[in-house]
């Protein structure tokens, strides 16, 4: 997209920075690395957490997403913003996209949004229209298109990966799996940089793309116990999901999510994560060695 009615992006940092999902894997991540530039940065969070370790650099502020009475306070005096979608939050053009025109109403400049590989075509993922109202807003973007988080295997995997038997509906479709400490790298990059990165969409992965087979094979011999991967029907997969007590809302995302795997959608790696890293993307194999314990 042209950005011939937007004036230049400053070549300088812009902060302050808001930065929701401040306590998720990459919040917590893109907030971590603007702290260590020294950079001031406001934590959006839903619910206020109390600690220890605040500084003069460091703020929490409510926003909830369904509360627009919660959007001025949070986005006052920041000229940068990093976006995430809550999983809760389907309905986007009241919530989110009325969220990006108060943004652009108090003087933010420039929007660093976590996007989902391929959410540039598919119409029925909630990031397409975000991604379209931001590419027809007033504000500078940056677009992560990311690809599935090695960050999945402690979360939402982490408790089957403990019974031994991952049971998943994604056939034998590969993964190419980016840790979210990288994507928070490179999200606190495109904020301090605004110059270089407005205007621009990334298709980020990792360095690797692995059956769910070769994950499991991966996580025993890391583990030093048997761990195997159950490639399960959609129906199994739901009756699955519902014993481990999973609300039916994220049991149909990750319906959809993983049976879109089979076709190979998730598979194919790109080399502009470590491009803009300068540096490799970190490994899978890294990832579950760092985290062992979890599993154990």
């Amino acid at each position: 997209m042209s950005l011939s009615s937007r004036s230049e992006p400053s070549a300088e940092p812009a902060g302050p920075f808001l930065v929701t999902g401040a306590s998720g894997n990459v919040g917590s991540a893109v907030a971590a690395s603007l702290l260590r530039c020294g950079l001031q940065v406001r934590f959006g969070m839903h619910r206020l957490v109390h600690t220890e370790q605040s500084t003069q650099n460091q703020q929490q502020v409510r926003l909830d997403f369904a509360d627009p009475g919660t959007y001025a306070a949070a986005l006052k005096g920041m000229k940068g913003v990093f976006l995430m979608r809550p999983n809760p939050v389907i309905a986007v053009k009241k919530t989110v996209n009325r969220f990006l025109d108060v943004a652009a109403d108090q003087g933010v400049m420039h929007c660093v949004f976590l996007s989902v590989a391929g959410a540039d075509r598919n119409r029925m993922v909630p990031h397409y229209a975000i991604e379209q109202h931001l590419m027809r807003g007033p504000m500078h973007w940056t677009m992560l298109r990311a690809a599935f988080f090695a960050q999945n295997l402690t979360g939402p995997y982490r408790e089957d990966i403990r019974s031994g038997v991952m049971v998943l509906p994604a056939g034998q479709g590969k993964v190419a799996y980016v840790d979210a400490r990288d994507l928070g790298e490179v999200a606190s990059m495109a904020l301090r940089e605004p110059g270089r990165h407005a205007g621009c969409a990334y298709h980020l992965t990792g360095a690797d793309s692995l059956s769910f087979h070769e994950v499991a094979a991966l996580l025993s011999s890391i583990l030093a116990r048997p761990v195997k991967y159950e490639a399960a029907s959609l129906w199994r997969f739901w009756r699955h999901c519902r014993s481990r007590a999973i609300g039916i809302v994220p049991t149909f995302a990750y319906a959809v999510i993983h049976a879109s795997l089979r076709g190979g959608g998730g598979a194919s790696i790109d080399p502009m994560l470590a491009k803009l890293l300068g540096r490799p993307a970190r490994t899978l194999r890294g990832f579950i060695e760092e985290h062992r314990s979890v599993w154990n």
